[in-house]
């Protein structure tokens, strides 16, 4: 795989905080699946795909902005920290749901 350029510590924010979600969307288990593929000459595409509860149509929209949360216990500045992170090293974040199915997170982030 070719190299991005990013500030690495950003970055691992942006995956704990995804991963993060992942697993608690999962609260009997499941398989959390990580996919990595070079799309083109000029960007890379990293998947995070769960088997969570999913998330409805509605809310979907609304993942990202700030101070808005499906957790009982969330701040809703997880998401919205992470489109941050991407949209500042000119890459794109984009969440696709379905209740009772699952999430699918997809970054793309343009290569070195």
């Amino acid at each position: 795989m070719p190299f991005v350029y990013c500030e690495s510590n950003q970055m691992k924010q942006v995956f704990i905080n995804i991963l993060k979600n992942a697993i608690e969307a999962m609260p009997y288990g499941g398989e959390i699946k990580v996919e990595l593929k070079k799309k083109d000459n000029n960007h890379i595409h990293i998947q995070i795909i769960d088997e969570g509860v999913g998330v409805s149509k509605e809310r979907i929209k609304h993942l990202g902005e700030p101070f808005y949360s499906i957790k009982e216990d969330g701040i809703g500045l997880g998401l919205m920290i992470c489109f941050n992170i991407i949209q500042q090293h000119k890459g794109t974040l984009s969440i696709e749901s379905e209740v009772n199915k699952g999430t699918s997170v997809e970054i793309c982030l343009p290569l070195e």
